[in-house]
This record gives C-alpha cells, structure tokens and sequence, in this order.
C-alpha cells in the first residue's frame, strides 16, 4: 500500500523508523515519566522501538514519509487480527532487560492501563486506529503528520468506520481536532502528573 503522500514501511526499515520514534518521543509526557533520565532516553526507547515497530511493520501497520524517512505512524485497520509475536521477535527485546525500561514500564503501567482502558471504553466496533504518529523535531511545520493522517482518514469515510487515537501531549489535541477528532475525554493520572485524551473522528 502506498501512494505519493506515504508509502507502507518494510523490514529494511525497522532500524531507521525506531531511531525516527525515539528523537520524536523523546519529551514525550509518558516516555519522560517512564525513563527520567534524559541521557538515555533516547537510546531506551530506540530500543524497544526497534523490537515494537519491527512487529507493527511484519504486520503491514508501518507507514512513513521522507526519504531519508522523516515520519512515521502506525495504524491499526478495522479488518486486521491482533498482531502475531513469534518467539524470533520477543527475543528482540531482550535487550530492554539491561536498561531502565522495566523498571519504567511498572513506573508508568497506571499510565499505560489507563490509555487501554480509554480505548476500550470508548470504541467497541470495529475502527481505525492511530497507535504512534512520530515526526522528527527537524521535520515538523511541514505537513508530514498530514500526510500520515489525512489518507487513513480517507480510508475510514469510505468504510463508514469510526477512527480513535489517544495522547499524552496537550498540544496534540489541537493537531488532532484540525483533522476533524473530538476529545471525548480527558484524564488524569493520579500520582504521575500525565493526562491521558482520547480522540475520537467519526467518518463523514
């Protein structure tokens, strides 16, 4: 799948896009949360960008822009099964046992809980959904988070299915709402300083 706005992300791309997340992520409310420590952030959460985005690509969720590539979203389609994890790609997280993620990953689960619980409550058929969109802080005010956006959106209005994402930055409720999402509901996490919004676009 692809077109001259995107084109749809292969495995000889795994690399490239987590090293794109993790720049973009990188003053992330719910990364910074989960690893304080700046100086390794980005090197964390490279790392388990490399394992998840490796499954979302196998699992044709991987879309980017730019060459060299600048953007990245991915997206989960209503007519797609949950994502296959085979025993080659958990071992691709080992590396995560050597760093600070799993200590930050029980540091932050009310965080994480609580965006499932959003999307659960919020969306019960079948819809799209936008799970990351990463644009490297060199790249934004170009239009590169339309191009990641608008034609799923395109996708969800012919199939007359409803689009859901979520997230922890408050400045990207209003990119989101631009593209036609309503904030559906805004909560804090308790203890942790990061609100969590869920956004929802029906089709039109």
């Amino acid at each position: 799948m692809s077109n001259s706005e995107y084109r749809q992300l292969t495995v000889t791309d795994v690399d490239e896009a987590a090293q794109v997340v993790a720049q973009a992520y990188v003053d992330d409310p719910l990364i910074s949360y989960m690893l304080p420590f700046k100086s390794t952030r980005v090197i964390t959460t490279y790392k388990f960008m490399r394992a998840y985005g490796e499954i979302n690509i196998n699992n044709n969720r991987g879309f980017g822009v730019g060459a060299p590539l600048q953007g990245v979203a991915f997206w989960e389609f209503p007519d797609q099964e949950s994502m296959s994890i085979n025993v080659r790609t958990l071992g691709k997280f080992l590396p995560l046992l050597f760093t600070m993620y799993p200590i930050g990953f029980f540091r932050a689960k009310a965080i994480i809980d609580r965006i499932d619980q959003l999307h659960e409550k919020h969306v019960r058929e079948p819809h799209f959904y936008l799970d990351n969109l990463a644009v490297l802080p060199s790249a934004r005010g170009r239009g590169l988070s339309s191009k990641l956006i608008r034609p799923f959106l395109g996708m969800a209005d012919e199939r007359g299915v409803i689009t859901f994402t979520d997230t922890v930055t408050p400045s990207n409720v209003s990119l989101y709402e631009h593209f036609g999402f309503e904030c559906v509901e805004t909560s804090p996490v308790e203890g942790t300083g990061v609100t969590v919004y869920a956004l929802l676009r029906r089709p039109r």
